[in-house]
């Protein structure tokens, strides 16, 4: 483990020259649009220093979080120090490092795609090829390059993660060390950054564009490290003209078609989105982000639950950093933000004293992604179990959250009842799972209509299996 230390933290936002009253027009923004943009923490810092700690509970800004795609800025600066160290270069050709894993005959038109194409979403790769083998007689990296090349390299943007994978694979070949293991002494042990979990391959590589897990309090200390141009304490922590390199737009992700307000036709970089009024970020599915403000001299670590990240960047575009640029507030405004920011959380379900019986027996549905699903009720005292597929049990509270854990991690639930329909709400604390709504039933089906699991959106209506 790296040795933690807290990052220093201004007495009030006014200090760090940020409004407080525009902070909290940021936050009453963020409860209007709760139920399309869920933030779970988010770390703000400014000039070096953390500005404020945004906690909605049962969330933290100190648990690790699935970063999804966030993960690819992280497998770059591998790629960077890899760079550095004379083993590749920006110009090392993919069928140079892994030719174990090209099939045979396309060596020469394979041998174009270098691990900068690669960092710059420029491949030229099939799209195709941003899929996992569906068996394990390949491996994933010579799955991805079995695919062919429909564009010259670097003249179509097209957003693959598996290109990322290869990589890490690179990275791996040449370094004798998954990433996790070469960045720890590089990267995650200067910033202070426990030994994080990052999700492998079957042929034990790191997945390289996603499976990495931080905490948005980590998240901000690499986005620190960026802005610092790869210092950190005085040291340089990151290859020197990385940073920049890194964070610079290469290609038009526009694909012709550019939009000046559109967050993802700025240009892209080594693994990095330019954005619009100058900033750059890396970002993750479901609105894991690290965005980094260059005039502002900010930045914003986030852990998140979306579908629209469009919206989520939008509200800090439109509220959070405007708060930079506004009349400093009042003590009474301080006042106001801290309360505000005490009282962040999803609280659990409110109760009417309507409890129906719960439904009898097992219903199930059927999803085209996630096929059948199976549910069933049961009463252990004041606490709900909800059994899922007949194996796993999930417990939820009464007024409290449960905890249940996963083979993946836990669940955090609870219940309540609202004029005869069951309320429910679960949440995974190091991600963006999540189940909210309403059960309502009759003698043949269970209705849900809410959020859950990623793939139950609006109604969903579970048959009763009979026997």
């Amino acid at each position: 483990m790296s040795d933690r230390f807290e990052l220093e933290a201004w007495n009030t936002p006014e200090e760090a020259g940020i409004s407080s009253a525009g902070l909290c027009r940021f936050l009453e923004e963020t409860e209007k649009q709760k139920e399309l943009v869920q933030f779970h923490s988010m770390v703000l810092l400014r000039h070096g220093k953390v500005v404020q700690r945004w906690n909605w509970a049962p969330y933290d800004d100190q648990t690790p979080h699935t970063l999804y795609s966030l993960s690819k800025s992280f497998c770059s600066a591998a790629a960077g120090f890899a760079v550095q160290e004379g083993l590749l270069t920006w110009d090392t050709s993919v069928v140079d490092v892994l030719p174990e894993e090209v099939p045979e005959g396309r060596e020469d038109e394979l041998r174009p795609i270098t691990l900068e194409n690669l960092l710059c979403m420029g491949s030229g790769l099939d799209p195709k090829s941003d899929t996992e083998p569906d068996g394990d007689d390949i491996t994933w990296a010579r799955h991805v390059l079995s695919f062919p090349v429909v564009h010259p390299p670097m003249t179509w943007f097209h957003y693959n993660t598996h290109g990322t994978y290869l990589v890490a694979c690179m990275v791996q070949k040449v370094t004798g060390e998954d990433l996790v293991s070469y960045l720890k002494p590089r990267l995650f042990d200067p910033l202070g950054i426990p030994t994080p979990v990052w999700d492998k391959s079957p042929q034990g590589v790191c997945k390289g564009g996603y499976g990495l897990y931080l905490s948005s309090d980590s998240i901000a200390r690499f986005g620190q490290c960026l802005l610092q141009h790869g210092k950190w304490d005085g040291n340089q922590i990151l290859p020197p003209g990385w940073v920049e390199r890194a964070t610079a737009k290469h290609i038009d992700n526009s694909n012709g078609n550019p939009d000046p307000d559109n967050e993802w036709h700025q240009g892209y970089g080594y693994q990095f989105w330019r954005c619009t009024e100058g900033r750059y970020r890396g970002d993750g599915m479901y609105g894991q982000l690290c965005v980094v403000d260059e005039k502002h001299d900010a930045v914003a670590a986030v852990t998140c639950a979306t579908w629209n990240i469009a919206a989520e960047l939008r509200m800090m575009r439109r509220y959070l950093f405007p708060a930079f640029d506004a009349d400093p507030g009042t003590v009474a405004d301080q006042e106001k933000l801290e309360g505000k920011a005490q009282e962040l959380a999803y609280t659990c379900p409110a109760d009417d004293g309507t409890a129906q019986p719960l439904p009898e027996g097992e219903y199930e549905f059927e999803n085209p992604e996630a096929g059948q699903i199976c549910l069933s009720f049961q009463m252990d005292g004041k606490a709900l179990l909800m059994k899922v597929d007949r194996i796993f049990t999930i417990e939820l509270g009464h007024g409290r959250w449960a905890e249940t854990p996963s083979r993946t991690g836990r669940w955090l639930g609870a219940y309540g009842w609202k004029d005869r329909k069951l309320l429910i709400d679960l949440r995974t604390p190091d991600g963006p799972g999540t189940m909210f709504g309403t059960f309502t039933w009759d003698a043949d089906s269970l209705t849900f209509n809410g959020t859950g699991m990623e793939f139950l959106n609006g109604e969903a209506v579970f048959k009763r299996i009979t026997e």
